[in-house]
């Protein structure tokens, strides 16, 4: 059950590349026509860039006195934060 429950997460978890991706193409295409190639590359640099800040953060929070068991709480302020940022992100586009 344990590798079935993985390869889901696995699999969930990078289901919105694909749509994101198609999103800022679009969007580089409606601004600035010409830049989609650019665009494309710093939304990918832009998730390698994420993962590389989850995998230390969470790295210093095992290692400190928190341990392990305060990953959850430190990976659901990251998501707070993700949620701040695209309602503002929405806002701004409204503008």
């Amino acid at each position: 059950m344990g590798i079935v429950t993985l390869f889901l997460l696995g699999g969930l978890s990078f289901a919105n590349v694909p749509g994101l991706q198609l999103l800022v193409v679009q969007i580089a295409e409606k601004e600035l026509p010409g830049t989609e190639d650019v665009a494309s590359a710093f939304n990918i640099a832009s998730f390698n860039i994420g993962i590389a800040i989850g995998a230390y953060v969470g790295g210093l929070v095992v290692v400190s006195p928190l341990g392990l068991g305060a990953t959850p709480w430190v990976g659901a302020l990251f998501v707070t934060a993700a949620i701040v940022l695209t309602w503002i992100s929405m806002r701004l586009a409204r503008k």
